[in-house]
């Protein structure tokens, strides 16, 4: 457990990295039912964490039921809450199972499931598009119900989403796949993004830099672009080329995001020492705004007193940065559940004519904004 991803340098508290660290293992099959995990002391040596936070961290997931302990014995990795597939059953398939966001997907769709009747097992692909095809054929082999899935970003050709031999009903999450036709649900992101902009140009801020992973393909991140562009056009405001930071394949939050080293934001430093620097920045999520932050810092300005920052989702993060984050909120909770709901009609034979279910996102204003030069946080909510 020494190669836990952990970063004390990371605004997320240490007892939540831990907490999402070891139900990933847990999930992905790393760590298996009954195995013994090292004790408590042990474990404070190697991660270089405290014992209080150990313990935060250890309790939390034993309440989540993914560890139990035996007095005298030690800690151990707990039975999933699994049945063996059924006709009855549907699966929950999503590229990473880490933080809040994806426990209230879940948490949202077995709701809805539970009282239906239905049971739900669920998978995580780790972002592998080779994964989600043997996740997919294996099931459906089993006949299960149908899927939930979030896909993985890939290209059309080698899906077998694709290919028809997915005969279960199946409702998309985030995310639609080009070339294919299934109802999807997710937040309405460019309405989302138009709330960002607003919010921002509110505050009187003209020059107005979008930045993002190179993933301008994914739907949800091309409709917040096409809302920045929007916003600024409807003002007569200058439209600047998206600032696209890091690789092109699309890893986990922490590796996409948190751990990256400084080079990969040294254009974004460099721009930022520039005369014509932004005076505010719309991050294409909030890992991206953390980012983003450290980058006004190591141009050796401040947020939000010389450069604004916005982002998208209201992670765990948002509310822990210096300041605490701006940011556009997903509803996973709801996602989740009307996923469900849409499932279950499918699986019970009425045609769905809906494709794509949008649902509302809520700006939540932390100290992260503020009118250019002034540095004076907002701390009001509000719901679109």
């Amino acid at each position: 457990m020494d190669d836990f991803r952990i970063s004390k340098e990371s605004s997320l508290p240490l007892h939540v990295q831990l907490l999402d660290e070891l139900r990933h293992r847990i999930v992905t099959g790393v760590l298996k039912p009954h195995d013994m995990l090292p004790g408590e002391l042990e474990l404070v040596e190697t991660l270089k964490v405290s014992r209080a936070t150990l313990q935060r961290a250890w309790q939390s997931a034993q309440d989540e039921g993914l560890i139990y302990r035996v007095a005298g014995k030690g800690t151990f990795v707990a039975e999933p809450k699994k049945q063996p597939p059924s006709r009855n059953t549907v699966v929950f398939i999503i590229p990473e199972y880490r933080g809040t966001f994806a426990m209230n997907l879940l948490a949202g769709a077995e709701q809805v499931l539970r009282k239906e009747g239905y049971s739900l097992l669920f998978s995580s692909t780790d972002r592998n598009p080779e994964e989600e095809n043997r996740l997919l054929a294996q099931y459906g082999k089993e006949g299960v119900k149908g899927f939930i899935l979030v896909p993985v970003r890939n290209t059309v050709n080698g899906r077998i989403l694709t290919s028809g031999e997915v005969t279960a009903p199946v409702v998309l999450m985030d995310r639609p796949v080009n070339g294919v036709i299934f109802p999807c649900v997710s937040s309405n992101n460019y309405a989302g993004g138009l709330q960002a902009m607003n919010h921002l140009i509110r505050l009187g801020h003209h020059r107005i830099l979008f930045v993002a992973r190179p993933h301008m393909d994914l739907w949800p991140v091309a409709e917040r672009y096409r809302a920045y562009q929007d916003a600024l056009h409807l003002q007569g405001l200058e439209v600047l080329p998206p600032l696209l930071i890091g690789g092109d394949a699309e890893m986990s939050s922490y590796e996409a995001y948190a751990s990256a080293g400084s080079d990969e934001i040294s254009p974004l430093i460099a721009g930022l020492k520039q005369p014509s620097r932004p005076t505010a920045i719309f991050a294409v999520n909030d890992w991206m705004a953390v980012r983003v932050q450290r980058a006004i810092s190591a141009a050796g300005l401040t947020n939000p007193g010389d450069v604004s920052v916005v982002g998208f989702d209201d992670l765990d993060i948002a509310q822990y940065q210096t300041p605490p984050l701006t940011t556009v909120a997903q509803n996973a909770h709801l996602m989740g559940a009307e996923a469900a709901r849409r499932l279950i009609t499918l699986m019970e034979g009425d045609v769905n004519r809906e494709i794509v279910t949008l649902l509302p996102t809520t700006l939540i204003e932390r100290g992260s904004t503020a009118p250019p030069g002034t540095g004076n946080p907002a701390h009001t909510i509000n719901e679109y």
